[in-house]
């Protein structure tokens, strides 16, 4: 069927209320690649409670509205999903002991023809106890059979800038492992995607495939390794081919008068799996 366009926009999420504990910031922080080095003192900071801090990626596993699409009411099919971009703004901290309200909604639809279409998801994240807003994030999810319903391609909207055309001035080589998907889908996102081989299938991939928000955390945790003192503010990237549980994933950055454009790859398949990035820093690199 096809999507019901009429449904989707009218289409209300209930806020979500998250505790942030301790335990679920150290358990984020581990499966975006942060303690790999138990004596690193940067990667300490974020997965033990001693002076714990909130790696600033985190807001995207918060408020996250559950498996909706499973509703046949929406026209999405939903083995074809895959995310196709993601933006955050973290203006502060989660509050470790706190709570947070998250909203979610959809605030366009974009028709792109035989390649599918596109769902355009925000989400606000706010401190309960002051109101203060934490975060914003934007979301494309790219629904590869759901196109032709007669929308407009929304072309130039919600594009990425693209990296220089010159070598980079910094490399960081990621590894990962071949349980990822498995301990990174304890974040809140089971989409069967990303643990069963058969749904993996249907959706034309060899294996189940690391979660593309796995895959930016990663890299978000590569440039700010690569920036020490600087803490990330906006984060932005595409989500251009999926990676494997167990592949190296190579961060590629240039620094850039705003902050770092980043892509990142597989080596071993000549692969580009996250192309057109941007952070940006809550200050200034000294000069």
């Amino acid at each position: 069927m096809p999507l019901n366009i009429d449904y989707l926009r009218a289409l209300e999420f209930p806020a979500i209320e998250t505790a942030i504990t301790d335990r679920d910031v150290m358990l984020y922080a581990l499966t975006i690649g942060l303690g790999r080095d138990p004596l690193d003192a940067h990667d300490l900071t974020y997965v033990y409670e001693r002076d714990l801090a909130v790696f600033p990626t985190m807001p995207l596993i918060v408020g996250h509205p559950g498996n909706w699409m499973v509703d046949q009411r929406t026209g999405i099919t939903r083995a074809m999903v895959v995310h196709g971009g993601q933006r955050l703004r973290t203006l502060a901290p989660l509050p470790i002991g706190g709570t947070v309200v998250s909203r979610n909604r959809i605030v366009d639809i974009l028709d792109k023809g035989a390649s599918g279409a596109v769902l355009v998801i925000e989400r606000e994240t706010r401190d309960r106890a002051t109101d203060a807003l934490l975060a914003h994030s934007q979301s494309l999810v790219f629904c590869r059979a759901d196109g032709g319903f007669g929308g407009t391609p929304g072309q130039g909207q919600y594009d990425f800038m693209a990296v220089p055309q010159r070598p980079p001035d910094q490399v960081v080589d990621l590894p990962t492992d071949a349980n990822a998907a498995l301990l990174y889908r304890l974040n809140q996102d089971r989409n069967p995607l990303h643990a069963d081989p058969e749904v993996a299938a249907k959706a034309g991939f060899q294996r189940p495939i690391l979660h593309g928000l796995c895959t930016y955390g990663l890299a978000a945790v590569a440039v700010a390794k690569a920036n020490p003192g600087r803490t990330l503010a906006t984060v932005e990237t595409r989500f251009s081919k999926p990676v494997l549980p167990g592949e190296t994933i190579t961060v590629e950055m240039w620094k850039e008068a705003d902050g770092i454009a980043f892509q990142a790859r597989v080596a071993a398949r000549d692969v580009v799996v996250l192309d057109r990035g941007r952070v940006t820093f809550t200050d200034k690199e000294a000069s």
